[in-house]
């Protein structure tokens, strides 16, 4: 059966690389923006301060919140580059 969705890699100095595949979103919440991000979508970059949600296929949800980050989404495979925790 062929993947319907795209990559998600991140990184991260606590834990290390985690790629999550088949994955069918990720909405960024930042302090300025959102950003619904999907199969195909436009090359992008950027910098985050907020929380990032993923959303898998078969239904797992991954959830980053308080991080301030860095992503590139091309060719399907998006990439979150995480900084650090937000300081309250």
């Amino acid at each position: 059966m062929e993947s319907k969705g795209f990559i998600v890699n991140v990184f991260d100095i606590k834990t290390g690389l985690s790629t999550y595949e088949d994955t069918s979103y990720v909405r960024i919440t930042s302090k300025d923006y959102n950003l619904l991000i999907m199969l195909d979508y436009i090359p992008i970059i950027g910098e985050l301060q907020g929380k990032v949600d993923i959303m898998t296929n078969k239904g797992e949800e991954i959830h980053f919140e308080n991080i301030v980050a860095s992503y590139m989404n091309s060719n399907n495979v998006f990439n979150l580059m995480i900084q650090g925790e937000i300081n309250e």
